[in-house]
């Protein structure tokens, strides 16, 4: 993926982790991500399960990616802005936040949809307010047309 180009402040990323960490106070809040769409974490907070961020940050950001893909090939006219996830025991939303941006969070399973919905949708407005237009800035291309164009013309050399 490429490499991000979101730039925080010390400030903003204090107020990121904080509110981030807001969700400790739920009980049944697993895990909750910040990261952008080039698959970076920014901020994040875990109940302690040693979990792998950046792992969980990279396959968030790709998830993202491929819905958005297969809803543009399916003719939405729509950007995908949330994936929800229902697993044996946890559900996962992953939230686009802008153009740059995604916030996941993990919850047991029994927790209704609808407050996990609103408490993204809150969130969410907060980080805008807090990261303002960083968050309206969609990630650099994976691989540009003159990389397309150069490999196919050594491929071509190749047969």
């Amino acid at each position: 993926m490429a490499r991000s180009q979101l730039v925080l402040s010390t400030q903003q990323l204090h107020e990121l982790k904080h509110l981030l960490s807001q969700f400790s106070q739920q009980a049944d809040v697993r895990f909750a991500m910040l990261g952008d769409l080039s698959g970076l974490d920014i901020v994040s907070w875990d109940s302690g399960t040693g979990t792998d961020i950046g792992s969980v940050a990279a396959l968030s950001a790709g998830d993202m990616m491929a819905t958005m893909e297969v809803g543009r090939l399916l003719g939405g006219k729509r950007a995908c802005n949330l994936i929800v996830q229902e697993h044996d025991d946890l559900t996962i939303l992953i939230s686009r936040i802008g153009e740059a941006l995604l916030l996941l969070i993990a919850t047991a399973r029994d927790v209704p949809l609808g407050w996990s919905r609103l408490a993204l949708k809150r969130s969410s407005d907060k980080i805008l307010a807090i990261v303002g237009s960083a968050a309206m800035v969609p990630p650099p291309d994976a691989i540009s047309e003159d990389f397309e164009r150069s490999f196919a013309a050594q491929i071509d050399n190749i047969w």
